[in-house]
């Protein structure tokens, strides 16, 4: 099984031996792995068995906010989810890089977490006089859609006819 995530690291020797042979340190290696995994596996189903944000863990629950003061980022607060059946945690809330506007048409940004690097990535979308968001890559989970406007100057909580702002698009376990 592929390790993904930073849930656990697998272990380089064992205590006081140096070199351990690889047949003995791969199949102790091994069990671990597997038995993590089905923990993981187990703790997941008895969540509900899908993907996404664990609420009430945290104050914020992984949830996309106006950066204070507005401007063109936004920050995402800390808290817990599955991604792929794995458990993801983001212990400290983040902002996000400054968002570009779009210079013609409307367009819906995504923000999402990610199992492989354990960060926040934003998604840009396209232009569009009728946007769509883009979907999650695989191997994450969609937090909010960023509507974005040309000319706008911050992003704010709600939409107040001028800037962009943030739609919740996450899904509780």
């Amino acid at each position: 099984m592929p390790i993904r995530g930073g849930a656990y690291v697998k272990t380089t020797w064992a205590y006081q031996e140096r070199p351990v042979a690889s047949a003995k340190f791969n199949q102790w290696d091994d069990r671990i792995e597997a038995a993590l995994e089905m923990l993981h596996f187990l703790v997941c189903r008895a969540w509900g068995g899908g993907d996404g944000v664990l609420r009430g863990v945290t104050t914020d629950d992984l949830g996309v906010r106006a950066a204070s003061p507005p401007s063109l980022a936004v920050d995402v607060g800390a808290g817990w989810a599955f991604i792929d059946g794995l458990p993801f945690r983001m212990d400290e809330a983040r902002s996000s890089a400054q968002i570009a506007p779009p210079t013609t048409d409307p367009r819906i940004d995504l923000v999402e977490a990610r199992l492989d690097a354990w960060d926040i990535r934003l998604r840009t979308g396209g232009e569009a006089a009728s946007p769509v968001a883009p979907e999650p890559e695989q191997g994450g989970i969609a937090l909010a859609h960023i509507r974005c406007r040309p000319g706008m100057t911050r992003i704010l909580d709600a939409d107040n006819g001028v800037d962009g702002w943030i739609v919740d698009a996450r899904t509780f376990v």
